[in-house]
């Protein structure tokens, strides 16, 4: 009877639309929207010291590539330049001139950029 009763309620669960939803296909329009919003959170980012808007536009540059990179469809060199973004923004922030918070949020979008891209190569 309890064996009646979970099939039942696995049914019932199913059929009301609470089974789990499959996980979405990554594209590259997603993977272009997370890098965007990358950039808009380097803009916002507090950088000190004398050359704060160089380093910020050295950012903006890599993501810039990034994307150029994405939409030409070769995935490796948009990763590459996505590694490089991160790997800068780890060194300024170690140099003291990237707030660390920001420094860390920055380094979370990289990387789920960069998983996102992942995800389109086909092995």
């Amino acid at each position: 009877m309890r064996r009646v009763f979970i099939f039942l309620t696995i049914v019932m669960g199913l059929s009301l639309g609470l089974a789990p939803a499959p996980a979405a296909a990554e594209t590259v329009t997603d993977c272009q929207a997370l890098i965007t919003t990358l950039q808009q959170e380097t803009q916002a980012a507090t950088f000190t010291g004398a050359n704060a808007d160089t380093d910020r536009a050295g950012l903006l540059g890599k993501l810039a590539d990034a994307q150029t990179k994405l939409s030409e469809g070769k995935f490796t060199d948009a990763i590459g330049k996505l590694t490089d973004f991160r790997d800068k923004v780890a060194t300024l922030s170690a140099q003291g001139k990237l707030d660390p918070t920001d420094a860390a949020t920055l380094e979370a979008g990289a990387d789920a950029a960069i998983a996102c891209i992942q995800s389109l190569i086909t092995v």
